[in-house]
């Protein structure tokens, strides 16, 4: 009688074999390398045992083994699903959140420059209407007072 995979799955599943038959050492189970008639042998051998009761045991466990891998691998899977749908959902609700934010900042900055820069332009404008030779000589001042700042670092510097 052969089993399906059973040489591949050896390593996972020579635990269970170690675990229902405890009087198999390791280095016994690891001679039998996966090999399924071996194994039945070896049991047989060490507990005088029917070799079709043993097969049966063995065979029974090892459809467990699998079955209980495929339970945890599936849910494994299922898990990743929900973390993917779970990342997704709070990508879309922080983009989203992004969105509010920004909306609300330009909303905030057109308000500001609503009330208070609009109005100042404004009033600067009507000024230079009214005073513009006043306005070009105040600017003229500044200009000078920021010309000899500067070239008065410049010379620090030197």
């Amino acid at each position: 009688m052969a089993l399906p995979r059973f040489e591949k799955e050896w390593d996972g599943f020579r635990g269970h074999v170690a675990v229902k038959w405890e009087n198999i050492s390791e280095d016994e189970l690891l001679k039998v390398e996966g090999n399924f008639g071996e194994l039945v042998s070896l049991i047989v051998d060490k507990y005088g045992e029917q070799k079709a009761s043993v097969e049966a045991k063995v065979k029974e466990m090892y459809e467990g083994y699998l079955e209980t891998k495929e339970k945890i691998s599936q849910g494994i899977s299922d898990v990743k699903e929900d973390i993917g749908h779970r990342s997704k959902d709070l990508a879309d609700n922080i983009k989203e959140k992004a969105g509010e934010f920004q909306q609300t900042a330009k909303e905030t900055i057109s308000r500001i420059r609503e009330e208070n820069i609009d109005p100042a332009v404004q009033k600067s404008e009507e000024y230079i209407k009214v005073h513009p030779f006043t306005a070009v000589l105040g600017a003229f001042g500044v200009g000078m007072l920021l010309g000899g700042v500067i070239a008065a670092m410049a010379r620090s510097k030197d």
